[in-house]
């Protein structure tokens, strides 16, 4: 024991890690367990299969849950048993196996985009009856680190939701290319993060705080709880990410839609940018706001604006001035 760095010695203490677990182990055993309970990270660049991985860890537990059930399997015997084997193990040796289709048909149901989406999602499990698994996808496309500032409402809902979430979901899976991204009331519960190079290489590291030394306070920790592996995106049914795409296509058609809906003059009035304009500022200038934020944030007057012939327009003056006071907060 003495050549493991102290941090681990206390996480194998306190039962945050596992001697011999995989990351695949403790979503099998979140599933089942009656205190089970991960929130799971995929982050990596853009097209470098974050989704298709997300929806596979969701596999995991779907597939494990209906093991369980199909095979009469009593928790108890579940607990003795992983006291010798692994709970990927213990699940691989049982007889009964769902289909493929049934299990990828659970893996789709429970998907979702928004962050109203998701709340509401929550809210509809029965108490007592908490989900295996949940998909947020592609969490920084409607919901970023900085929502506590420009989507304050959604921001309270998300938080209220996650902190009794553990009694609706056991295992939540959300995906973004940059964790920095990460909204910190999610980020605050993650237990799990895998990073995914371009190469499809995983980095499967295990998330766990600790009680400071000298404050009240907690230290995090993160250590690789397997070796760097590769993943295969064709695990996926292709009838099955066939349904997974066509909603997300229909997801880039709303976000699509209401930049539309913003655009139709060839230039704006003088002193005024079109919201696709103030995107492109804000990013230039360093802050990630999509044209919601920009219509959120003009609709509760943070910026002036007008409409000329239905479409609006920033005042560019007032929109800078909030753009700096953000930026010089986050320096």
């Amino acid at each position: 024991m003495s050549e493991i760095p102290p941090h681990m010695q206390q996480a194998y203490k306190y039962g945050l890690l596992r001697h011999g677990w995989n990351i695949r182990d403790y979503v099998v055993y979140a599933a089942l367990a009656k205190d089970g309970y991960e929130v799971i990270a995929v982050d990596g660049v853009q097209r470098s299969g974050k989704s298709n991985l997300s929806l596979q860890v969701s596999s995991w537990a779907k597939e494990a849950t209906m093991i369980f059930q199909l095979n009469g399997s009593d928790y108890a015997g579940f607990l003795d048993a992983i006291e010798d084997i692994t709970p990927s193990d213990y699940i691989d040796s049982l007889p009964n196996k769902p289909t493929e289709r049934v299990i990828w048909e659970k893996v789709l149901a429970d998907i979702s985009f928004k962050a109203g989406e998701f709340v509401s999602t929550m809210k509809d499990v029965p108490d007592k009856k908490p989900k295996d698994s949940h998909v947020w996808d592609d969490i920084a496309g409607h919901y970023t680190n900085m929502s506590f500032r420009i989507d304050p409402e959604s921001y309270a809902q998300v938080d209220s939701a996650f902190t009794v979430i553990g009694t609706k979901c056991k295992i939540i899976i959300t995906n973004i290319p940059n964790i920095t991204r990460l909204s910190r009331n999610v980020k605050d519960h993650t237990s799990i993060e895998i990073f995914v190079g371009r190469n499809k290489l995983r980095k499967m590291m295990r998330i766990f705080r600790l009680p400071g030394l000298k404050s009240m306070d907690m230290n995090l920790f993160k250590v690789d709880v397997e070796p760097p592996t590769k993943f295969d995106i064709y695990n996926i049914p292709s009838w099955a990410w066939e349904i997974y795409e066509n909603r997300r296509i229909e997801l880039a058609k709303e976000v699509f839609e209401t930049l539309g809906e913003t655009v139709g003059m060839d230039s704006a009035p003088d002193g005024y940018l079109s919201i696709p304009e103030a995107v492109i500022k804000a990013k230039e200038m360093g802050a990630d706001w999509g044209v919601s934020t920009i219509q959120q944030n003009a609709s509760r007057g943070l910026w002036k604006k007008i409409k000329v012939d239905g479409y609006m327009f920033i005042e560019d003056e007032s929109f800078t001035k909030v753009l700096e006071a953000e930026l010089y907060k986050k320096g």
